[in-house]
């Protein structure tokens, strides 16, 4: 299991970023929200999709 945010503001192609907690680009407390504790990326995109549109797995922490 990891810990996962996901950026609150989207990218300019209208994603949000999932990142896991010890991701090196990882945003400041005030720009990502708290997803959970779960056992991968696609489960926490899946979670963050009941919140945020078009989530997505940060390239540095969590490549598909």
């Amino acid at each position: 299991m990891a810990e996962f945010f996901i950026e609150i503001s989207a990218q300019e192609t209208g994603e949000h970023l999932v990142h896991k907690s010890s991701c090196s680009v990882l945003p400041a407390k005030d720009a990502i929200y708290y997803l959970g504790s779960i056992s991968n990326v696609v489960s926490a995109a899946k979670k963050a999709s009941e919140r945020f549109t078009k989530p997505t797995a940060c390239p540095q922490c969590s490549p598909v």
